[in-house]
């Protein structure tokens, strides 16, 4: 799965560093601000095995 994040400039570290310690791979950084605004890909491998429920149910149980 890959998500753009789209951060304040101040706080694009922080941003990524919260992304990896929750398993992401950063990728396409874009640290220079833009309106102010930075952003990067965070992707996460979800295993073939994992379906739209099953994710769905770890989202709710958080």
């Amino acid at each position: 799965m890959r998500i753009r994040v789209s951060t304040r400039a101040d706080l694009f570290e922080k941003r990524k560093q919260q992304h990896v310690e929750r398993g992401y791979r950063i990728e396409d950084e874009r640290p220079i601000p833009v309106n102010d605004f930075c952003s990067f890909i965070a992707v996460s491998e979800v295993p073939d095995s994992d379906g739209i429920p099953d994710l769905v149910a770890q989202a709710l149980k958080g």
